[in-house]
């Protein structure tokens, strides 16, 4: 069995380098191979020339197919932004059970994990990347529950759908460009407060963690305590 010594390292080691572990999602090369593809069959559309006779036929079947693959590219862009903040919520709890062994089915909820960080003494404003974070999660919920995303209070202060009326797929993707990079900086700073909370004890936290315990024991139980936490190395 592992001394407690060894058991301690592992576990600082697992946190320090958990966020060099992190790949980004997959679904980003697969998308944007599509997205290549189809901006190429928008661009031969447009290019196409429409012959004269019949014209007015062959203006409305290009207008109607170049309509349709802008549609299909603004499914991709919203996947890739729905993707995204999945593959960034799955590492996070993975990366919160690992670190406290809580259940993870237990903090679903986005105010919950701030709360239990909260307890933790790590403040979700102080995590790098959070403000982008928080746009992905409301572009991600607003996607998911309406069709509004230029009406939504969530996200109608984000500043790649400011005072838009419409939002074309292009807005999309460049709203995912500016915060691609934030679920792997957001991990790799919450990794290290994380760190600091487990295992970073100077004076004056020993100090209080000393005083909540003599709160609660009596003098006997104190020494037994100590007898037994001096055992464990």
């Amino acid at each position: 069995m592992k001394s407690i010594e060894e058991r301690r390292e592992t576990s600082k080691v697992g946190l320090e380098t958990f966020f060099l572990d992190i790949q980004n999602n997959f679904y980003d090369r697969i998308s944007d191979e599509a997205i290549k593809a189809f901006l190429e069959k928008i661009n031969d559309a447009k290019n196409r020339k429409i012959e004269e006779q019949n014209e007015e036929y062959f203006a409305y079947t290009k207008t109607m197919e170049i309509f349709f693959l802008e549609q299909e590219l603004r499914a991709i862009a919203e996947m890739k932004i729905l993707y995204a903040y999945k593959n960034f919520e799955i590492k996070l709890k993975f990366l919160l059970g690992a670190a406290y062994g809580i259940i993870v089915s237990k903090i679903f909820k986005w105010e919950t994990i701030v709360e239990f960080l909260k307890e933790k003494k790590i403040n979700i404003v102080d995590v790098k990347a959070n403000q982008e974070i928080s746009e992905l999660r409301n572009v991600n919920n607003v996607l998911k529950h309406t069709d509004s995303l230029h009406e939504d209070n969530r996200t109608n202060n984000i500043k790649e759908f400011k005072k838009l009326k419409e939002i074309r797929y292009e807005d999309l993707l460049t709203f995912y460009k500016r915060i691609e990079k934030a679920p792997i900086n957001f991990i790799s700073s919450l990794s290290s407060h994380i760190y600091k909370d487990l295992y970073v004890f100077d004076e004056q936290r020993l100090d209080s963690e000393a005083e909540k315990l003599a709160l609660r024991m009596t003098e006997d139980e104190a020494t037994i305590f100590i007898q037994k936490f001096k055992e464990k190395y």
